[in-house]
This record gives structure tokens, sequence and C-alpha cells, in this order.
């Protein structure tokens, strides 16, 4: 049984319709499985929303520590990279639906239900490469700089009109913090 599948599709679909309104059949049809086999793998529709949204946010945390650790960009760049593989390539799909904020409010109550997740080591990372650059900053100073930055980019992700205005507005912050 096939179960390896687009998790960005998988929400795309919740984020069409609202995770009341989407059922595990539209999921299926989105992402070429059948219904019966996801039901044999999760069990519920909580089950395979919650499963969708760990496993993808440890995909695009891994995107984005590979992201910085990269040597070759300069650490603002990389940076705000990592944060637009984590946040600011889902702007758009939340600004254009009006479910948008609801699935963002599940999914961050699922992610820090697991606790330990990817997160939390990314945030570390971004710190490790501001301190690369920043040499008179305490490591404090820097996860702190990382959190807010972090924290930035997930309340942009909520109030920008747009993807654009989200990026400006999350460079011209970083710009701030870390010229």
């Amino acid at each position: 049984m096939k179960t390896n599948f687009d998790k960005k599709k998988a929400l795309g679909v919740f984020a069409q319709y609202g995770f009341r309104k989407t059922s595990v059949g539209d999921v299926a049809t989105a992402v070429g499985l059948s219904r019966q086999s996801l039901y044999k793998k999760f069990g519920s529709k909580e089950e395979l929303f919650q499963t969708i949204v760990k496993q993808y946010s440890e995909e695009v945390g891994l995107q984005a520590l590979e992201i910085l650790e990269e040597k070759t960009n300069k650490s603002k760049f990389r940076i705000l990279r990592a944060l637009d593989v984590i946040i600011g390539q889902h702007v758009d799909l939340m600004r254009n639906s009006v479910h948008g904020t609801e699935l963002f409010q599940m999914g961050e109550r699922v992610i820090s239900a697991v606790g330990n997740g990817i997160m939390p080591q990314v945030m570390l990372k971004i710190a490790d490469v501001i301190l690369e650059t920043h040499e008179a900053r305490t490591k404090e100073q820097a996860e702190d700089d990382a959190f807010i930055l972090y924290t930035l980019a997930k309340g942009l992700s909520l109030t920008a009109a747009s993807y654009a205005e989200y990026r400006t507005s999350l460079t011209r912050a970083a710009n701030r913090l870390l010229d």
C-alpha cells in the first residue's frame, strides 16, 4: 500500500474545504490514492491530518536545516531562505483560503503536541548561523534573534496580504536585526 504522498497537496485540500468539510476521499483523490488505503493506514480524518502535519513539518524542517548548513551563501540569505521554506511558501495558500487561519492554528497545536520536533533544531541552527557573522553576540542573544525572526515570520504569514508583503516585511526585520 502506497502511503508516501504529497503532503502539500493534501494540506491544500484541507485549505480548500476546511477541516470539517474535507473528506478522506477528497484527500485520497488529490494525492492519487484510494480512500480505503488512507483509512487503513490512518484510521480517521483526524489522524490523517495530524500525521500529514507532523510529517510535512519534518520535511520542511529538514530542508531548512540543509539550507542553513550551506556555507556558500551569506548568513542572512540562508536564514531568509530557511524561513521561506518553513513558513513563506505557505503564505499565499493561507491568504487565498478562508480556512487558512483555522488550519494554521490546528497545525500549530499538532506541532506543539509533538514536543521536541524539528523546529527547535531549526531555531538553534538559525542562532548558530547568526553567530557566524555576529561574533559579538552571545549564544543567548543569537537564540533570541532566531526566536524573534521565526515568530515574526509566523505572524506575518497570518497578517501579510501577500507573499510579496510577507517577504518585504521579513527582509526589513532581518536587515534591522542582522546588520
